[in-house]
């Protein structure tokens, strides 16, 4: 079995425990596939656009960041990215996900994006109140980036939404339907190569949350995937070009009725594990394997 050698590129700034654990499920799992993965921040590993310096170079990159512009520049300079900078930039951001796969006929929640507010304007709350009276109260207000849950928020009325608004600032944002059969629970799908390896279904923290976000205190129990739920997670992550991501599924009225929340291009792993008994990790790190060829010398 030939060795690949590659750079596990992460976030320069952001570097909770959790992370700390996730990079070294991530760094095991490639031993295990014989891939040498050595981690360095965005920050350790900058590229110069239209550079010709010849540096050495890995043969793959797991990019564990959001950063699209320096995915970009790498893979400007020939590096092969998993995700790449383009699936990255669709997942996301949230209006970019919604259109991508709205386009592709997947059914998503009803969505509309808010106007742009540029910097030094003021959020116009009658905004909020025109896609209430057509998606409904309350309405879930998405930043358009963010992760966790954290930067999604529920308005029960006018002025619920107004202060939120003025909260997001100038962020992009965009109006989601709430989902009520689906309040407080989703299901997390984890895509890996085109194929869904495990599913868990997640339940808020309590009955006045209605995020079910494991980061935002919720719990998860493995859940056995419908026919239906299955093609839904892996035609979302193919509709992307996503290598591997966690998909999240809304509930409606009955099991014929799902709709695809959010795509995750770089998920949390360790809750998967926890509630799955399935280490995605392995099944990453297999699924890179298997798309190398020609593997370059790095020293």
């Amino acid at each position: 079995m030939e060795n690949y050698n590659g750079w596990l590129i992460v976030n320069s700034y952001y570097h909770p425990a959790k992370f700390t654990s996730l990079y070294k499920m991530l760094q095991e799992a490639a031993e295990k596939a014989n891939l040498r993965l050595s981690k360095w921040t965005s920050e350790q590993r900058p590229t110069i656009i239209g550079s010709l310096a010849r540096e050495p170079r890995p043969d793959f990159v797991l990019y564990w960041d959001k950063d699209v512009f320096l995915a970009r520049a790498l893979e400007l300079s020939g590096l092969r990215l998993f995700n790449s900078g383009k699936a990255i930039q669709l997942a996301d951001d949230k209006a970019e996900t919604a259109l991508t796969l709205a386009e592709k006929g997947i059914p998503i929640v009803d969505t509309i994006p808010a106007p742009t507010c540029f910097p030094g304007c003021r959020r116009n709350p009658a905004t909020a109140v025109q896609a209430a009276k057509i998606l409904g109260w309350p309405l879930v207000i998405k930043e358009n980036k963010g992760s966790f849950g954290a930067q999604v928020y529920l308005a029960r009325d006018e002025k619920e939404a107004e202060k939120i608004l003025m909260h997001i600032g100038e962020h992009d944002c965009i109006f989601q339907r709430f989902i009520q059969e689906s309040a407080g629970k989703d299901i997390r799908v984890t895509v890996v190569g085109g194929k869904a390896i495990c599913a868990m279904e997640r339940h808020s923290a309590s009955k006045q949350e209605f995020r079910s976000n494991i980061g935002a205190g919720g719990t998860a129990t493995a859940h056995s995937l419908t026919p239906l739920e299955e093609r839904l997670a892996v035609d979302a992550a193919n509709a992307l070009g996503l290598d591997f991501a966690g998909v999240d599924i809304l509930m409606g009225k009955d099991e014929n009725e799902r709709y695809i929340c959010e795509v995750n291009s770089n998920p949390q792993l360790q809750s998967t594990f926890d509630s799955c008994g399935i280490n995605p990790a392995t099944n990453i790190m297999w699924h890179i394997r298997s798309q190398l060829k020609n593997p370059a010398i790095v020293e």
